[in-house]
Order: structure tokens, then sequence, then C-alpha cells
């Protein structure tokens, strides 16, 4: 044992104190007294490749909604954490990014693997720089942990260390080494008589929930609230909010029920809608109330009446003790949404083969369904009538880090993920194939294989064909089936809905890729035939 390894278990010490009960860890040399110590004290979960390192600590924070630590080594290793940060911060999730350095005098000199790391990911993460390892200053080591773990963004701690970086035995300098001070949030009920009021007057309103990881009292304030107001719940597919409409999106594509169901009010909480549909719908309301927990407020047209920014469960809680009115929407969306439900399973039975359908058979089945962004996200969002519970990296929208994410999501959770996403964003991480393997981590790859990026087609650049394909579909001609041998998966390809539905219902133990090849031109037809049917079978408005 040596300083620098006791400096590094007070460090491990203070991230389990405050909440941290999973590390993941890059190899490196300048980082071996962090990598031991954090062993020592956490959950470890090695993984080679720094990207799929950060994308994995999002998927076990957003599953376990602990902090999750993040161990690199020195020089350019940490600017690989950048992408998965800033989807952290856009998200609100708690990841702890912790980057190895060398001691002041290797830099500046041609030293190798060295560059100045303060401040290496700018405004995106709070960050602090612990310092070399010194007896005086270890109760400021505790203390600096410990208040980074209460910031409400990423953070990066840069940690630089004298050799011998190796567990050797040297004399142990005299130190006082004690817990830091707890932090605590204040607690209340907020104050939300005013705006009570201003719902309470207007009865014709919804809740509308977006993107939120977090498992808490909030589907059941939620609920109260409806209760209270008459209000509709209409919860995007990664709310985390069961109860409430699902098929807003198809629903609100018929011009007369989207008239019969205008809102007054909106009540808005959680992160960015996956249906623009939606959007569009809520921002004619006249008074919007979102409820912001951290990050940006969910306004993009600057529509809101009110912003409360708190604990959305302590917020809408006390919004439904003291709003009162009987709305009519509940039940016009309700019944809305039954016959939305029953045209979806008639058409379904019809359906061809396509991305509408393998979208609503995976979140069938998956008690863990992590989705990308682009497409698969919109078609549950739209088409999925059952769900466990849906994450997606909805903070930036990225492709990137999709199914290293999913297995950091396995690790930190109980149920074994199916994951949905297209071949661009499965081809960007096939480093997060080789990371599951390595780990151990079961899951299910469902990688719709449209040969490009299938959602341009439904953007105006799409009738710009003379480049249209080059610049946007951007057609890569690959199966999937090497990418199954290189970690060892089982690999299945289907082409049909009884193949899909054997593939996801059949037992796996470890990694299987189910490879479901699409058309990009007929996913269009496909996705206007289902709405168009929809919205013939919901007929007008009671």
């Amino acid at each position: 044992m040596n300083f620098n390894l006791v400096w590094a278990h007070a460090l491990a010490d203070e991230l389990l104190r405050g909440g941290v009960r999973d590390a993941v860890i890059c190899p490196g040399s300048r980082s071996a007294p962090l990598a031991l110590a954090l062993d020592a004290r956490l959950r470890a979960h090695v993984v080679l490749d720094e990207r799929s390192a950060g994308f994995f600590a999002l998927g076990a924070a957003k599953m376990s909604g602990r902090p999750v630590a993040l161990l690199c080594t020195s020089g350019s290793a940490g600017a690989h954490f950048y992408p998965a940060l800033l989807e952290a911060e856009a998200s609100g999730v708690p990841l702890v990014a912790i980057t190895a350095d060398r001691p002041p005098e290797l830099h500046g000199w041609g030293a190798p693997q060295q560059l100045d790391q303060g401040r290496l990911f700018g405004g995106h993460a709070w960050f602090a720089d612990l310092g070399l390892p010194d007896p005086q200053s270890l109760p400021h080591l505790r203390a600096t942990v410990a208040r980074a773990l209460w910031q409400r963004q990423p953070v990066h701690l840069n940690a630089p260390f004298r050799e011998p970086l190796a567990p050797v035995q040297e004399p142990i300098p005299e130190h006082r080494d004690q817990p830091a001070v707890a932090h605590m949030s204040a607690r209340g009920v907020p104050d939300v008589g005013a705006m009570a009021q201003a719902l309470s007057a207007r009865p014709r309103g919804v809740i509308v929930c977006g993107p939120r990881d977090g498992q808490d009292g909030l589907p059941g304030a939620v609920r109260e609230l409806s209760r209270a107001l008459g209000y509709a719940v209409i919860a995007d597919a990664a709310a985390g909010v069961p109860d409430g409409v699902a098929h807003a999106d198809l629903i609100l594509r018929s011009e007369p029920w989207a008239r019969a169901l205008r809102p007054q009010a909106v009540v808005r909480i959680g992160g960015g809608l996956s249906s623009k549909v939606l959007q569009a719908f809520i921002e004619g309301a006249e008074h919007t109330v979102v409820v912001h927990e951290r990050g940006e407020p969910a306004d993009p047209a600057h529509r809101a009446s009110a912003v409360v920014e708190g604990d959305a469960t302590a917020v809408v809680s006390a919004l439904a003790t003291q709003a009162r009115a009987a709305g009519p929407l509940a039940a016009a969306f309700a019944e809305a949404e039954r016959r939305a439900r029953a045209a979806l399973e008639t058409a379904f039975a019809a359906a061809p083969w396509g991305e509408p359908l393998i979208a609503r058979e995976a979140a069938a089945v998956a008690k863990l369904l992590y989705v990308a962004s682009s497409m698969p996200v919109r078609d549950v969002d739209a088409f999925a009538a059952r769900r466990g519970r849906v994450l997606v990296n909805r903070g930036l929208n990225g492709i990137d880090g999709i199914v290293s994410s999913a297995a950091g999501a396995g690790a930190a959770g109980e149920a074994r993920p199916v994951v949905l996403l297209g071949d661009l964003a499965f081809l960007h991480d096939l480093g997060g194939l080789v990371t599951a393997a390595r780990l151990g981590i079961g899951m299910t790859v469902v990688c719709v294989n449209n040969d490009g990026g299938g959602i341009f087609h439904f953007l105006p650049i799409a009738a710009h064909r003379e480049r249209f394909e080059d610049l946007f579909g951007t057609p890569h001609g690959l199966h999937l089936e090497g990418a199954a041998r290189l970690c060892g998966a089982e690999y299945i390809r289907v082409s049909d809905a009884r193949a899909l539905r054997a593939a996801l219902h059949r037992p796996a133990a470890g990694i299987r890729i189910v490879e479901a090849t699409t058309d990009r031109q007929d996913n269009v037809a496909q996705h206007r035939a289902l709405q168009a049917a929809v919205v013939a079978a919901l007929g007008d408005p009671p």
C-alpha cells in the first residue's frame, strides 16, 4: 500500500457514500490506483473502448437512477467520453467521469500521453481538479467528491498521480481521513396555488408526459391530477407513465378529432416529445404549465404560461390537491384511444411485413426495451400496444452508443434488454457488442436493416432524387452476420412476422442478433397506410 492508494480509496469511498454503486473502468496505467480502489469498493465493469464505456455508463445510470463512475487513463482517452456526457447532460443522467492525469512536471515538455485535461468537456460538465495526492488535502478531496455528486449536470474529476502507480509498499505519511459532511436537499410542498387556480378555470386540458428515466411516484401523481381536473393523460413511449393515451400521434392526424380535442390548458412534464403532431397540437393551448426538473424546460415554441422547477412528483401531487374541474377531455381521449387501438389490431392483422410491425412486436415482448432515436422510437411511440419499461437517449436524439447503453442498463437491472435500432445505429456501436460479450451481458438486439437512413424518406429532401441516395439514403450493402461472429452472438435473419415472433420469444442466454430486413421505400407507404386506416376507423367524434 502507498499513499496513492489511500487517496484513491478515499475517493472511491465518497462515491459509495454518495450513492454510486457501479464503476465503468477503461484499461490504463496512470489510472491504476483508482481502478484498484473502484474495483474494491464498487461493482466494476471493465470496458475496452472509452466511447462504448461512456454509453455503457449512461445506460446503467438511466436504468438504476444512481450516478455511475466512469474511469480512464490520461491523454486522449477522456475525449472519447464526450458524446455520452453530452447525452447525459441533455437528459439529466448522473455520470461522474474521472480522468487520470500526469503530474504537473510532465506537462508542456513533450512527455507522452499528456494534454491539458482541465475543463475537457467545457461547460457541459461540472469540473474539479483533485490535485496530486497529499496528506494535507485529503479532507478537501473527500469534500470535493461529495459536493460533485450533488451537481445537476455530469461531473468531471481530473486526478493526477505521480509514480508509483502499482500497490507497492512504502511508508504512509500521517493524515486525517474522515468522511465528508453529508449534502442534503431542502424539502417542502411547492407553492402551486396560482397555477392550480389557473388550471381549474380551464376544464379542457391535457397532461403530456415526455421521456423521463425516473421510477418514482409520478405515475400515481399524474393519475390523481387527471382525476382532479378531468384532464386526459398523453404519455410518450419512454415517459414511464403506463396510464393514458398511447396513440395520440395517430388520433391527432384526424382533423375532426384534433378540433374536438383541442385543449385550453396543458400540463407538460418530462423531455422532448417523439411526435411532431402532438407537439404542434399542444402548442395551440392558451395556458401551459411546464414542470421542469433539470436541464432545459421543454418549451421549444415558448408557449409556457408558467414554468415550475422542482421534483415532478411533488409538483404534480401539490397541483392534484388544489386543482378542481370536471373537464371532458379525459373521456373524449379515452374513446379515441379505444377506437385507435381497435383499428390498429385490425390493421396489423393484415399489415405487410415492415418497420411498424417490427416495433410493435418488439415492444410487446420486452420487459426492458432500449430504443434508438430516428425511426425506431417514433414507431414504438405511434404503434406499440403494450409496453414494459422503455429507455431512450433522447436528450440529444443521437443514434450513437445504443448497444453500449443497453448493455449498461442490463448490467444495472434484472431484465434482459431488447434493443431496437436501425442499421446505421448498429454500425455506429459495434464496440457495444464487444462490451456486452466480454462482460457476459445477455441481450436481444433487433436491428432493422433497410440499408441506410430510412427517416430521410419522410422529409422534403426525399423529393430531390438526383443525389438523395448518396448523401441521405447512404446505402452500405452490409449484412450483420459478421458482427455476430465477431462477438460470438447467435444470429437470426428474419423477413416475416412469424419468424420475428419466434426469434423474440425463444429463450436466450447470451447475445442474440435479429436482423430484420426491410425496404425504405415500402416503409413510407406502410406508415401512411396505417395512419390512414386509423383515421378512417376513428370516424367522427361523439
